[in-house]
C-alpha cells in the first residue's frame, strides 16, 4: 500500500472553489514523515519555500484556496468525511464514512506510514 492508495480510499468532498474556512481556523495540519517529504518536493517543484503558521491558519493557504492542494496531508482529505470530522460550513461527500472506516483509514494510515 502506497499513501495515494490510502488517499483514495477517502470520499472526495465537494469543497467550493476558494472555500479556505477549514484552512483559516485549524493550524498546521499533522502529518507522516512520508507526507512532510512530499510537500517538501511539491514546494521545491514548485519554486516555493515551507511555510509557517500564522496562528490557526495553515501555512499553505490562499486566498485562492490550499497551494499544496495536491500533495496536502491525510487529515486535510479527512476533514468533512465523517461524522467526527464534519466540516463546519456543512460540505460533505455524497455518504460520510462510517466510524468504523474511519478507523480502519486511521488503523491503516498508522501502521504505513507513520
Amino acid at each position: 500500500m502506497d499513501i495515494e492508495d490510502l488517499y483514495s480510499m477517502i470520499p472526495k468532498v465537494p469543497c467550493p472553489p476558494g472555500c479556505i474556512t477549514c484552512c483559516k481556523n485549524f493550524g498546521v495540519p499533522s502529518r507522516t514523515k512520508i507526507e512532510d517529504e512530499r510537500i517538501k518536493e511539491y514546494l521545491k517543484k514548485h519554486n516555493m519555500k515551507v511555510g509557517e503558521a500564522k496562528g490557526t491558519t495553515c501555512p499553505y493557504v490562499t486566498e485562492k484556496g490550499c497551494s499544496i492542494y495536491p500533495v496536502r496531508p491525510f487529515i486535510c482529505r479527512l476533514y468533512g468525511t465523517s461524522p467526527n470530522y464534519m466540516c463546519i460550513e456543512n460540505y460533505r461527500p455524497a455518504r460520510l464514512l462510517e466510524p468504523e472506516e474511519e478507523e480502519e483509514l486511521f488503523y491503516l494510515y498508522r501502521k504505513y506510514f507513520d
